[in-house]
């Protein structure tokens, strides 16, 4: 062990550290640093917990809070919600008190590329970035005193993207979170493989989400394997029976996953409940318990800086002591919080968001396949750079763009500053989102949506320009904008209309909703589809996409074809529908139900009639 070693042969070491990481601290993919331990890894469940923690919810949340769950994902309404529900409150405490990480779910959209819209109607990456971090903001704000623990970003790309921007914006998304919530823990949800550049955007990568068959002939990539089984996780539904599970949970371990969920439930929400007790003890009980290794590695010696700039610094270490030689990772710690993990088992890790001329705490903790964790290694005194002197010119001509009931557009012209780094903006003093530089066309208007707002109330702005050096301008602003006050019903002139070739059915929606709903029973008929508001949906429009009802309550499957959404246009929804999707031409007279949820009262119209 390098500890019984002399004074020489330390320094030597220390010198092929520096050069491995070289690679690493440059943002290539992961090296093959080490090769897997022959035996087992210590896994933990992660479950997305997508039921309520009240009434017959409460029961399966208190299930969570178990020896062996590590990460529960909370998703009130795809996403915070407006308000503080008690029940969550509770719910994540309880896990927190449990030892259990507790993530507030927030759809990505894979930042537009799909046609995903935001709640604002829009597809383009920068107004995802915008939206994403209200969404984290909101989640704090609401549950972070009760214990919220970090954030699970679904709908994310998995491809790099041109000159890199999607990953960019991931890491963007990551260290934002992080450096506005210290502590803060992050999962990104690809749902399927990855290219490389993606091992560093999150604590962990959830790199298949499928059923028992896919999972059976799926294969990791090669690069999966020199990575900490902490940064994979693996969702395998429609597993029926334990056998399946059983062997799951072998293949998960063989395909290096440090986290992983299994159930017997099934499309369209496999996620909505948890598995019956005697499959959900087995789950438990299978989970490999490390092959009984309980020797915890011990970090030997002190970090040493290898790159130190005003707000980002490369640190790196002598490896872990380890009588068994099965450290997979590292965690770093800055003052006392841990920020980082590394992708391997390179003692290298990169952090982010620092400030300027500012001195740290930075120590280290090293893990094993059999998830025992090292005491901290000896600490490091850390001094970051001075800013240049130069500061970015403050944003030119901040204003509204548009206002709304409850959102607000801003914006102003963009920089031509070559060392620009984004964009921050604040509401009435406190931080809101930041703007990467990456997302904006130089010589254009800058524009950002603010959504989630309060109808009939002020807000006071404020925007900054930033650089690469961490200099921050001067305030633009302030800039006081009164969202404006609803009027009339909140969702108006509903009504559809009958052609030979198709069906357009229209509503006026005039509040911030986030998912426009329209249920339409084809049939007539209460007692088949979804019963909901006096009809039985057979057929669901959510925003722009289509579904069709499947077996008995909220199951939903897509309807091949193109989008039925026709137009947004200031919150006027349009949709038509081929009369063939309805049963054929004609169509006849049918009912529907148009609906308004997220951000706003749940709403719906009285049941129409469609001639």
């Amino acid at each position: 062990m390098l500890h019984r070693h002399g004074r020489g042969r330390l320094h030597l070491r220390a010198a092929a550290v520096l050069v491995t990481l070289l690679t690493v601290a440059s943002g290539a993919a992961p090296a093959q640093a080490v090769a897997r331990p022959p035996d087992g890894i210590a896994q933990q469940l992660a479950v997305p917990a997508y039921f309520y923690p009240g009434g017959d919810g409460a029961a399966l949340w208190q299930q969570l809070n178990t020896p062996g769950v590590g990460i529960a994902v909370a998703n009130p309404f795809s996403g915070p919600g407006k308000t503080r529900d008690p029940n969550y409150a509770a719910a994540i405490s309880a896990a927190k008190a449990a030892g259990v990480r507790v993530l507030g779910y927030v759809a990505t959209g894979y930042l537009g590329t799909t046609g995903r819209a935001t709640r604002l109607n829009e597809t383009i990456p920068a107004a995802w970035a915008a939206q994403v971090q209200q969404d984290i903001a909101t989640w704090y704000r609401l549950y972070g005193a009760d214990g919220l623990a970090g954030i699970f970003f679904d709908e994310v790309q998995n491809v790099c993207g041109p000159q890199d921007t999607y990953i960019d914006t991931y890491r963007m998304l990551d260290r934002h979170t992080k450096r506005a919530n210290p502590g803060a823990f992050t999962v990104i949800n690809p749902g399927i493989d990855t290219e490389p550049c993606y091992a560093d955007a999150a604590d962990v990568i959830l790199t298949f989400e499928g059923t028992y068959e896919t999972y059976l002939g799926w294969q990791p990539p090669a690069w999966h394997r020199a990575l900490d089984p902490r940064k994979l996780w693996h969702l395998v539904h429609a597993t029926d029976t334990t056998a399946q599970l059983a062997n799951a949970v072998a293949l998960s371990e063989q395909r290096n996953a440090g986290y992983l969920y299994v159930t017997p439930d099934v499309l369209a929400n496999p996620w909505d409940s948890l598995p019956p007790q005697d499959y959900w003890t087995q789950q438990l009980a299978a989970a490999s318990t490390g092959g009984g290794d309980t020797a915890a590695p011990r970090v030997f010696g002190t970090p040493f800086p290898v790159r130190t700039g005003p707000t980002e610094a490369v640190v790196a270490w002598l490896p872990a002591a380890d009588p068994h030689g099965r450290v997979t990772g590292y965690d770093v710690h800055v003052d006392g919080v841990r920020v980082a993990g590394s992708a391997s088992a390179l003692p290298v890790a990169t952090l982010h968001g620092l400030s300027p001329n500012r001195t740290y705490r930075i120590t280290v903790t090293a893990h094993d396949a059999a998830g025992n964790v090292s005491a901290p290694g000896r600490a490091l005194s850390l001094t970051t750079a001075r800013a240049d002197a130069s500061a970015p010119a403050a944003p030119a001509g901040l204003h509204a763009a548009e206002t709304k009931v409850a959102s607000v557009r801003l914006a102003w012209t963009a920089s031509a500053e070559a060392d620009l780094a984004g964009y921050d903006v604040e509401v009435d003093g406190q931080p809101l989102l930041s703007l990467p530089s990456s997302l904006v066309t130089q010589g254009t208007t800058v524009t950002v949506p603010v959504s989630g707002l309060e109808p009939g109330t002020a807000y006071t702005f404020t925007a900054y320009a930033r650089d690469r050096s961490g200099n921050r301008s001067a305030a633009a602003g302030p800039l006081t904008v009164s969202t404006t006050a609803p009027s009339g019903d909140p969702i108006s002139d509903a009504s559809g209309a009958i052609a030979t070739a198709d069906v357009t059915y229209q509503a006026q929606y005039n509040l911030p909703f986030d998912f426009h709903h329209l249920f339409i029973d084809v049939d007539n008929d209460a007692s088949t589809g979804f019963a909901t508001a006096g009809i039985g949906a057979d057929l669901l429009i959510e925003n722009a996409w289509f579904y069709r009802h499947t077996g008995t309550g909220w199951s939903w499957a897509p309807v091949d074809g193109p989008s039925p959404l026709v137009s947004s246009d200031d919150d006027r929804y349009v949709w038509r529908v081929p009369a063939d999707v309805l049963g054929g031409v004609p169509v006849g007279p049918h009912r529907v139900v148009f609906h308004g949820s997220g951000s706003s009262p749940e709403t719906y119209t009285a049941v129409i009639t469609v001639s």
